[in-house]
């Protein structure tokens, strides 16, 4: 018992460096997660037990993607010369704030990315005719 704890202190540390990455990728997918189901429900989409299970599989290869690309970043690249475990969450994270989004938008009802865009846009201001 005492060595599993060791090895799991080291693989901790190894990691500690990519912490933010996969914690975050782990959120934005429990968020599609959450988002999905809210979409399916309203469309009357029957919530089966495969759709869950496309979302564990699609976050174990997200985070095991990101392991790998920190691996090879920090252990088989000179350190941060490319930031493969950066590119690789950078995918991940629009991938699914794009999802999220698409689930947002049925939702409201509206292009929310667009309303936002509306709001902030200085073409549209109050003085703008």
């Amino acid at each position: 018992m005492e060595i599993l704890k060791k090895l799991i202190i080291v693989i901790a540390a190894i990691f500690a460096p990519a912490k933010a990455m996969i914690l975050t990728s782990f959120i934005l997918v429990v968020m599609d997660l959450v988002t999905g189901l809210l979409a399916a429900r309203k469309q009357n989409i029957p919530i089966t037990s495969s759709g869950l299970k496309r979302t564990i599989v699609k976050l174990a290869i997200y985070e095991i993607a990101i392991i790998l690309g920190f691996l090879t970043q920090h252990y088989l690249l000179d350190g941060d010369t490319i930031p493969v475990a950066n590119i690789i969450a950078g995918f991940v994270g629009i991938t699914e704030l794009t999802s999220c989004l698409e689930n947002l938008n049925i939702l409201s009802g509206n292009n929310i990315l667009q309303v936002i865009i509306d709001k902030l846009s200085l073409d549209k201001g109050p003085n703008k005719k």
